[in-house]
């Protein structure tokens, strides 16, 4: 150390002081560390996962962070906070002896909980991932609780990084390479855990052995676990209530999947919150309620987090769209709401710490005063104004909160603060802000300013304090990226949106009973249309009220008839005739594609003739051998099939298919020849006869969606006549999946018998999980009699992930 180092450090600074400001810096550079991995694996998963796949994964990431949360500060914190006040190898070893107790039956009950919270969102297999990948970090962090409370805060701050190094590795590998899509980016939680089991607490030799139940009754430790738990429950659950209960609201997906991707943004400050308590707390554990340290902690989150919230919160909408794709478009409005309540959350992380250092656990009254405002903010907020009201609700119930909790603090033990260092930090940044929020519609001087400004918050934090003298290693666990333990509203599935929409949208399609409705329930009804593909339906009854909706149909479905024409008439010149399934030419709703099926063997030679019509060429690696996806400039692509299959398993014979389709208006005549010319009425593909139509709607329910929406009850509805249902029954018998295709049929028509009386119907009406999984096993069967030994090993493996992935996409429209 020179001279004018020796100026700087005071000696008056305690030993302990001095490593806690050190590990804070080291705690906070794995932070940083830590939030950009993070928050690039969110980013580049926005890109891999669609929009209805990421909301699942954002909600079973804030279950898992927000459930960790505790464990992370449960476990570890009571740990560190024992090894701290210990005088002895007795009290150290008994404190050990008890963590990893309670790691265990705290793991095991929260993944319990977990899993029941998950299956309100979630299928069989990524409720169990959930679970496993939060029993997982429950007892791995018992080694985080020793290097924190031996002070090897550098240790524990690279096995921090290198766990979100692995998470980003091994969550992409399960992603982009195994195609495990929302499920495999959430067991990349539980796998990268795994380092954490070589830092276990080594035993103490002179300590005496006592039977591992004997720590459960050290009533000390108990209280401490249990105050411990219980106020970073509340935090968790501040923390993650908003991400789990948007994906649980019925609420358009493109606006849940951004506000979970402000949310994650903004959360920064609170991973910040967490990394100076986990540097602070052993010292402030040996210091008396109210001491100057405490101060010194909340400087040094402050100077980091509010330029960071600053920078957060003015983003241009031109730099969020670079960096989010096209169905994020809500984030630049909410990301102000979220970065604030970030901000606010980090801070009242903070004051749980300096009580939990003091065992006030008394606080917790304040808490849950403060969880009750905010989550009724959230509930108003949302009824009120959808999603940006819940932001709005957000932060004022976040911002109550830490009131609450900074006034009690303050009379119960101050903040050991005497000078003006919030005038000196605090002031500057907001003059920052406003001029930030003065250059947001400049996109490059904004981008400048807010550089310029994380620069200085940096040099601030790293370069302002003591400099570095002796101390032990000092380094900190990247956040515990705060995600609250979500009270799960036990509510109904995401697809039963409100309910005098609903009933307007039944009344209206269904029923043929158009009502006067006002401008929000119409709203309502709308969305619930789009979501059961009957906008256009809907709109025509209410021309005047939804002349955009109109106007947006008819635009659709001639871009649709025309992209039909065009690429019928092509494969019809080049003599491949095509089976148009589960579409008509009606006009009810936006086409995103259409669905041709052509002859067996005949998949290139169309691909072939069709070149120069589509732009670019999409196959899904699970059908890729049976499906193409082929996109023109404009308008809808053409979904061609060489069967009616779905994940690479036949269902319907494409031969018979042919032999019985009928030319488009026909009412039962087969085509003879199914090379045929069929554009006798003008029209250059066929549609398949009417039992055939009925068994390709159920089979496309049974086998992919797990749902029948508003559009497919309506096609089965036209097709209930004796002779259709008779002919359907006994092809499906041939096909192998007759049991499942009845008990289908069954659910749909107790469905419209219920909408015909007016009754309330979930939709879209979702199919029993057992029905799905009984018509797989029998298909299966029936496929290994035939000897078609790869279609049945095919259908056999894939049948649970299928339906679990598709079941999530029935409770997340």
């Amino acid at each position: 150390m020179t001279s004018v180092d020796r100026a700087i450090t005071p000696a008056s600074v305690p030993q302990d002081e001095v490593t806690a400001v050190h590990g804070a810096r080291w705690i906070a550079t794995a932070a940083v560390t830590v939030g950009a991995l993070n928050y690039m694996y969110a980013l580049v998963l926005t890109r891999l996962l669609d929009v209805s796949e990421y909301a699942t994964f954002a909600a079973g990431q804030g279950l898992i962070v927000c459930t960790a949360a505790v464990a992370v500060v449960t476990v570890p914190w009571m740990l560190a906070q024992a090894l701290a006040r210990a005088g002895s190898d007795t009290e150290r070893a008994e404190a050990v002896r008890f963590s990893i107790v309670t790691s265990i039956a705290g793991g095991t009950l929260a993944a319990v909980v977990v899993a029941a919270v998950a299956r309100e969102f979630a299928g069989t297999v990524t409720t169990l991932v959930v679970a496993g990948s939060t029993f997982a970090i429950y007892v791995t962090r018992v080694s985080a609780g020793w290097l924190q409370g031996t002070e090897r805060l550098r240790t524990l701050a690279v096995l921090n990084s290198g766990e979100a190094v692995l998470k980003f590795g091994v969550g992409l590998f399960f992603v982009a390479a195994l195609g495990l899509g929302e499920a495999g980016a959430l067991a990349a939680f539980a796998v990268a855990v795994l380092p954490y089991a070589f830092f276990l607490p080594h035993r103490f030799r002179g300590a005496p052995q006592r039977p591992w139940r004997a720590v459960t009754v050290d009533r000390e430790l108990w209280r401490r676990a249990v105050g411990v738990a219980s106020l970073q429950g509340v935090v968790a659950m501040l923390a993650a209530s908003d991400i789990v209960l948007v994906a649980m609201l019925p609420t358009d997906r493109s606006a849940a999947a951004s506000y979970q991707a402000a949310v994650m943004l903004g959360r920064i400050p609170l991973f910040l919150a967490s990394a100076v308590s986990i540097a602070f707390l052993p010292a402030l554990s040996r210091r008396r309620a109210g001491d100057p340290l405490s101060a010194g902690a909340l400087r040094m989150y402050l100077t980091v987090a509010v330029p960071l919230t600053v920078v957060a919160a003015t983003a241009p909408g031109a730099v969020l769209t670079a960096v989010f794709p096209a169905g994020y478009t809500m984030v630049s409005t909410l990301m102000a709401c979220t970065a604030t309540a970030g901000l606010a959350l980090g801070g009242l992380a903070l004051l749980v710490t300096f009580a939990q250092a003091a065992n006030d656990y008394a606080c917790l009254r304040t808490l849950l005063v403060g969880l009750g405002v905010y989550l009724t903010a959230l509930v108003t907020g949302w009824a009120v104004g959808g999603v940006l009201g819940m932001a709005i609700g957000g932060l004022c119930g976040t911002v109550v909160a830490l009131v609450l909790l900074a006034v009690r603090h303050a009379r119960q033990h101050g903040f050991g603060v005497a000078e003006r260092p919030f005038g000196r930090v605090v002031l500057p940044l907001l003059a920052l802000a406003g001029a930030l929020a003065l250059l947001r519609p400049y996109a490059v001087l904004w981008l400048v300013a807010a550089v310029t400004v994380t620069v200085v918050a940096l040099w601030r934090f790293f370069g302002r304090r003591s400099n570095p003298v002796p101390a032990e290693e000092t380094d900190g666990t990247p956040p515990a990226p705060v995600a609250g333990a979500v009270p799960p509203e036990r509510g109904t599935r995401a697809a039963v949106h409100d309910e005098h929409a609903v009933q307007l949208l039944v009344d209206t399609v269904w029923r043929g009973r158009v009502r006067p409705a006002g401008a929000e329930e119409l709203r309502g009804a709308l969305a619930a249309a789009r979501r059961n593909q009957v906008e256009g339906r809907l709109a025509r009854a209410y021309p005047r009220e939804l002349a955009g909706t109109v106007a947006e149909v008819e635009s659709a479905t001639a871009l649709f008839r025309r992209n039909l024409v065009e690429s019928t008439d092509l494969l019809r010149a080049a003599g491949i005739p095509t089976v148009l399934i589960k579409a008509d030419l009606g006009g009810d709703y936006v086409y995103g594609n259409f669905d041709l099926v052509v002859p067996p063997g005949r998949m290139q030679a169309a691909q072939t003739a069709l070149d120069g019509w589509y732009v670019r060429r999409t196959v899904y690696w699970l059908e890729r051998t049976s499906k193409v996806l082929l996109e023109p400039p404009s308008g809808p692509a053409a979904h061609l099939h060489s069967a009616v299959s779905w994940f690479g398993v036949p269902v319907v014979p494409t031969e018979r298919l042919f032999a019985r389709a009928e030319r488009p208006g026909a009412t039962g005549c087969p085509t003879a020849d199914p090379a045929a010319d069929p554009s006798a009425d003008g029209h250059a593909w066929l549609s398949p006869c009417p039992s055939d139509r009925l068994r390709i709607w159920l089979a496309h329910a049974l086998f992919q969606n797990l749902t029948l929406d508003l559009s497919e009850l309506l096609a089965l509805r036209s097709l209930m006549h004796p002779e259709i249902l008779a002919e359907a029954r006994c092809e499906a018998v041939r096909e192998g999946w007759s049991t499942g295709g009845r008990r289908a049929l069954d659910t749909a028509v107790a469905a419209m018998a219920r909408l015909d009386r007016g009754e309330a119907v979930p939709l879209p009406l979702p199919l029993p999980v057992a029905t799905s999984l009984r018509v797989g096993a029998e298909h299966s069967g029936h496929l290994l009699v035939e000897g078609r030994l790869r279609a049945a090993t095919r259908e056999a493996s894939l049948r649970v992930p299928l339906v679990v992935a598709k079941k999530l996409r029935g409770r997340v429209p």
